[in-house]
């Protein structure tokens, strides 16, 4: 039965009617209306006795009235990612109607990963109108919801705001896009129209589409690249014999007048322009104004807030001004200033007559430096890329040592002294050993610069449009450094020379750069006594509020700096006062510019970010903050476990010395299970473990087990200063612990369990002596220390017991009396005196359900007067109502805070009144 079927349409020539009828049609679409009517009536009924017949019948459906415009159309996937991404579009659009920001959302990121793959599967990096319409509009459709501000569900709410936060970062990208489709809308139905085809036949609709789609692209891409292709201008077929002085003067008028304009101007055909004229000039004067300019189309060829300059347009700019050095050399009667000529020049001048050509070298080298540092941020540093873009730093040398005698000769002292700081800059960081190689590193690329072959005059090498290299790009420009560049051995010696010249023509800002750097240039050479003085004298450290962003970083750096000075020196004192306010922030990172932190409650607009991510120093120039943290951790830990623990021998609260090491002490002992130390953290709090313990070997193995010791070149001499504090330090600890519980100390003993000599024993010991610190003696004939155990006689016990009960009376009174009379004063004589409204913790542990127990339980430092508040004795205290458990919440020593016994008014403002005490006994 089924050849039957088959049979029936195997035939070629019914096929080939078909195709026929199907033609017919589409042209007869094409006539007038009526000519239309007629023959799509006439093929609806052909085709459907021709869908009578064979396979077909079955293969189309039960349906015999369907249309022959639904046929299956093959298209290509350029033409389906197009389709994909309006509909995306269509879709948010509906989505804007009903407020739902939700959907908005999660469209907006379908819509951003349809883009991706338009343009990998058009192999094309134009952006679509439709996508640049859907930007604007919904760009304009946040901004009026938020002016209107909806009531929202709080899931559209979150929503809203997180477009909000990521139109403004993705249209940054866009934003030229935007800014021209504004300018030129197109309506929908224009901007659609070349897609439908339903009026055309399917050949000639699809052609269509493709070539309009291929023209938006190339109109796109020139608008994301702001070039504009152009005829090439007549001057460059001209003979350069016909070129007159007129005609150059004209041209860089115009290239001047197009400065600041960032559309349709074609840079690459400016620097063509000025690289041809600066060959067919008609004198030394006209040929430096074509380098100038020169330097300023490139200087226009990128923007430094969004990237860094690249390597050809920077060699080029920096060989440009070599040549400008050696035109002015030739001619010394022609100098440069800052203020345009008022008048044209319509002639050459005569050799000889003093001119003045606009132009700031002191600028362009700023500009150079600046996007050198730029481009090295924007490279990973541990790459080769990175390497080599390092070494140009000699170039940068160079040309400031021939910036700088030029300005000299010519007596711009001002400008000088900004010269003078640039090239500080470039060696305050350097150590003796890293000045050397660079040293060597410039002299060689000078004796390779002088043995290359002549290279032509900073010529277009590179064809580089809008930052970016083109096709077919060539080698790079070599810049040459000059035969009589010469850089100083002692690195100490050029530091300060150059520090002499910004003191005395530079402005304060200028000084106080050079100051902060020199202060840092002898940190990192061990003078800490003179980085000291001279940071001292500058008194500076007393205006760091007003200081702008970049003197801050710059400060910080220094004070990091010191620091670590200090402790290779062995002063640990200086060292923790130096760190002690870095990393009390928690923000180290972002106060020495090496990084950017993100914190939990704290937002960033993007401008923020690029800011702070411009503000950022390059890699060769950071502080090692591994070693910065243990430097402090440690410095901390000697000043704090001895602290600690003569707190507890003589049961005393003293002042915290280091919070940041409290902290991470309170986070330790809070730790179900401790494994072995793995970070610079964990290795110093097992080092404070142990050292609170006396057992200095083990903290000493800990300390000694970090990696960042490697960097210091001064390593064994470093390591050999800490066993000695922290022979010392576990000395002084262990006495203070465990000094009560001896009658007697050998002192033999101490000098094989701490591996000091009997001096140095001797000199710890006398020093906690004179402190009050341990209450003993020396025992010259038998080498040994005495410990003293003094108790209070019953006649000092009854009398302290007596002051504290009449002075808790006398205030009681005064409080009631203030109560009266309605004039209640806190008694804050001593600055110690509120603290009492925060703690008490020994007044909530209090069982006695009773007044005088909650009289007991208001005792301040949270301890000795609320632990008294029970019925009982307790130490001294004894009686129905003990002493210290009475008196402890005006006497107390810590906080106080009001208990569940305040509610009852005639003990409400005792309890606040217990809080309020002052410390200590009477």
């Amino acid at each position: 039965m089924a050849s039957k079927f088959w049979a029936a349409s195997s035939s070629e020539e019914e096929s080939e009617e078909e195709v026929t009828t199907s033609e017919e049609e589409t042209s007869s679409d094409e006539g007038s209306s009526s000519d239309s009517d007629s023959s799509s009536s006439s093929s609806s009924s052909s085709s459907g006795s021709s869908r009578k017949k064979g396979a077909s019948r079955f293969l189309m459906g039960s349906s015999d009235s369907e249309s022959e415009d639904e046929r299956r159309v093959v298209r290509s996937a350029k033409d389906k990612a197009y389709d994909e991404l309006r509909a995306t579009c269509n879709e948010i659009k509906n989505k804007m109607h009903i407020n739902d920001w939700a959907a908005i959302q999660t469209l907006f990121d379908k819509l951003n990963k349809q883009l991706e793959r338009t343009q990998k599967v058009t192999q094309s990096l134009g952006v679509p109108r439709a996508y640049v319409r859907m930007l604007c509009e919904l760009e304009d459709f946040l901004n009026k919801t938020l002016a209107e501000k909806p009531k929202l569900s709080p899931t559209n709410t979150r929503a809203l705001t997180r477009m909000k936060q990521t139109l403004r970062k993705h249209n940054a990208a866009y934003t030229e896009q935007m800014r021209l489709f504004r300018e030129n809308p197109v309506s929908e139905t224009e901007e659609e129209a070349p897609s439908s085809s339903e009026s055309e036949s399917e050949e000639s609709g699809s052609e269509r589409e493709l070539n309009t789609e291929e023209e938006e692209e190339a109109k796109f891409k020139s608008v994301r690249t702001g070039v504009v292709q152009r005829p090439k201008d007549k001057l460059l077929t001209m003979d350069p014999k016909e070129i007159t002085y007129e005609m150059v003067q004209k041209k860089l008028q115009e290239i001047a007048m197009a400065r600041g304009k960032t559309t349709r101007i074609d840079r690459q055909e400016q620097i063509e322009m000025l690289t041809y004229l600066s060959g067919v000039t008609k004198g030394p004067v006209q040929k430096l104004e074509v380098l100038i300019n020169v330097i300023t189309v490139t200087f226009d060829m990128n923007q430094p807030t969004q990237n860094a300059m690249t390597v050809p347009n920077w060699n080029r700019c920096a060989q440009t001004m070599f040549d400008i050095m050696v035109l002015l050399d030739e001619n010394r009667h022609i100098t440069l200033t800052d203020t345009p000529p008022e008048e044209e020049r319509i002639e050459e001048p005569e050799a000889g007559t003093p001119t003045q050509v606009w132009g700031n070298l002191g600028a362009f080298l700023e500009r150079l430096d600046d996007e050198w540092n730029g481009s090295l941020k924007a490279l990973d540093p541990h790459a080769n890329e990175y390497m080599e873009r390092l070494k140009d730093e000699a170039v940068l040398l160079a040309l400031a040592q021939k910036v700088s005698d030029y300005l000299q000769a010519h007596n711009e002292l001002d400008k000088l002294a900004g010269v003078a700081l640039k090239r500080i800059q470039h060696f305050y960081y350097k150590t003796d050993v890293v000045y050397a190689a660079m040293r060597k590193l410039a002299l060689q690329r000078q004796q390779d610069s002088a043995e290359a072959p002549e290279a032509p005059t900073a010529a277009l090498d590179a064809e580089v449009v809008d930052g970016e290299e083109a096709e077919g790009a060539t080698e790079l420009i070599v810049v040459k450094i000059p035969h009589d560049f010469n850089i100083p051995e002692s690195c100490a010696e050029l530091v300060e020379q150059l520090a002499r010249v910004v003191y005395a023509h530079g402005n304060d800002n200028q000084k106080g750069q050079a100051m902060l750097c020199t202060v840092y240039f002898r940190c990192i050479r061990d003078d800490f006594y003179g980085a000291r003085d001279t940071l001292l004298m500058s008194r500076i450290q007393e205006q760091t509020g007003q200081l702008d962003a970049k003197m801050q970083v710059l400060y910080n750096r220094t004070i990091a700096q010191l620091g670590l000075s200090a402790f290779r020196a062995g002063l640990i004192f200086e060292c923790h006062q130096c760190l002690m306010d870095l990393y009390g922030t928690g923000r180290v990172k972002e106060l020495l510019a090496q990084g950017i932190q993100q914190h939990r409650f704290q937002e960033k607009t993007p401008e923020q970010e690029a800011a702070e991510r411009r503000r950022q120093v390059p890699f060769h120039m950071h502080i090692n903050l591994e070693l910065l943290e243990s430097t402090y951790l440690i410095s901390a830990m000697l000043l704090e476990v001895p602290a600690m623990a003569s707190s507890q021998s003589t049961d005393v609260r003293k002042r915290v010395i280091s919070k940041p090491l409290r902290r991470l002490m309170d986070n330790y002992e809070r730790q179900s299970f401790t494994g072995p130390p793995e970070n610079v953290r964990d290795h110093v709090m097992a080092a404070v473990r142990s050292l609170a313990t006396g057992d200095w070997r083990r903290a000493y193995s800990y300390v000694t087990a970090l990696s960042c010791w490697s960097l210091l070149p001064q390593k064994e001499a470093v390591l050999g200063m800490l066993r000695n504090k922290l022979q010392e330090e576990g000395l002084r600890t262990y006495l203070l612990a465990y000094g009560r519980f001896y009658s007697s100390l050998s002192i033999a003993q101490l000098c094989d369990m701490f591996e000091l000599p009997e001096r140095k024993v001797h000199a710890v010991v006398s020093r906690l002596i004179a402190d009050d610190g341990l209450p003993a003696s020396h025992d010259q004939p038998t080498g040994t220390i005495v410990v003293h155990h003094v108790e209070p006689t019953r006649l000092q016990t009854l009398a302290g017991t007596f002051s504290d009960k009449a002075s808790l009376l006398v205030d009681l009174n005064e409080r009631a009396l203030a109560m009266r009379t309605g004039a209640l004063h806190t008694d804050d004589d001593d600055g110690d005196g509120r603290r009492g409204h925060d703690g008490a913790q020994g007044g909530r542990r209090t069982r006695l359900g009773g007044r005088l127990g909650g009289v007991g339980g208001f005792g301040g430092r949270g301890g000795r007067g609320g632990r008294g508040g029970r019925f009982g004795d307790r130490e001294r205290g004894s009686g129905f109502m003990p002493a210290e458990g009475f008196a402890g919440g005006v006497f107390g020593r810590g906080r106080g805070r009001r208990t569940s016994m305040q509610r009852d008014s005639n003990f409400t403002e005792l309890g606040q009144f217990g809080g309020s005490a002052r410390r200590g006994r009477t």
